[in-house]
C-alpha cells in the first residue's frame, strides 16, 4: 500500500516537463484573466452590485489561476530536484 502511494507521487512529479508547463500557462492565463477582470470593473463599470459581482468572480478566477499555477511550478521543481537526486 506504502509503495503504490509512493509510486503514484514519483509518477506525477516526474512526469514530463511539457505537461506541467502546460499546466503553468494555464493558470497565468487564469491568473490574467483574473486581474483583467478586476480592471475593467474598476474603471468602465459604475459602483453598483454588478461591479462588485464581476470583481469577485474576477479575484476567484485570478486566485485560483495563481494557485493552480505556483502548484504546476513546485510539480517542476519537484520534479527536477527528483531527476537530479534519483541519478
Amino acid at each position: 500500500m506504502k509503495h503504490s502511494w509512493l509510486a503514484a507521487l514519483k509518477a506525477h512529479y516526474t512526469g514530463s516537463l511539457e505537461q506541467g508547463f502546460r499546466q503553468f500557462r494555464l493558470g497565468v492565463s487564469l491568473f490574467f484573466l483574473g486581474v483583467v477582470g478586476l480592471y475593467i470593473a474598476n474603471t468602465l463599470i459604475e459602483p453598483s452590485i454588478e461591479q462588485e459581482l464581476v470583481v469577485l468572480a474576477s479575484l476567484l478566477v485570478g486566485g485560483a489561476g495563481f494557485i493552480w499555477a505556483m502548484m504546476a511550478h513546485l510539480r517542476m521543481l519537484i520534479g527536477r530536484l527528483i531527476r537530479f537526486f534519483s541519478r
